[in-house]
């Protein structure tokens, strides 16, 4: 695939794991994360693949919804580097929230074809 389409592709992707995350589509969610997904929350706190998808099943994060700014994707070899800036609407141990963040999002083709394995967010603010 040239780099071009598999950008696009990325960003296909990854549309549509905001969605399956507001939909709890946790088979898609299942196979789009590697195994060994770190997932590192604003908060500071960081869950494996097993302990992310359990606190969805568990209804500790409830997605609303995304909006997403100044993304770049980057191809390094078999990966894509995501940066960007994200708003998400979300209930949090049943308490709402608005969040702000910066994030990384890294991607790996492998034998499955394209998954999420990393994803890390700050907190900032827009004041």
């Amino acid at each position: 695939m040239l780099e071009q389409h598999v950008k696009q592709h990325i960003e296909v992707l990854e549309a549509r794991r905001r969605q399956a995350m507001i939909d709890w589509d946790m088979d898609f969610l299942e196979g789009i994360y590697t195994d060994d997904l770190t997932y590192s929350h604003s908060d500071g706190k960081s869950d494996s693949k097993r302990g992310y998808l359990q606190g969805m099943r568990a209804g500790i994060w409830i997605y609303r919804s995304f909006e997403s700014q100044q993304e770049h994707i980057r191809m390094v070899g078999t990966c894509a580097v995501i940066t960007g800036l994200i708003d998400m609407d979300v209930i949090i141990r049943g308490e709402p929230m608005l969040l702000n963040s910066r994030y990384i999002s890294v991607w790996r083709k492998g034998d499955v074809g394209w998954q999420m394995m990393a994803w890390q967010s700050t907190r900032y603010s827009k004041v």
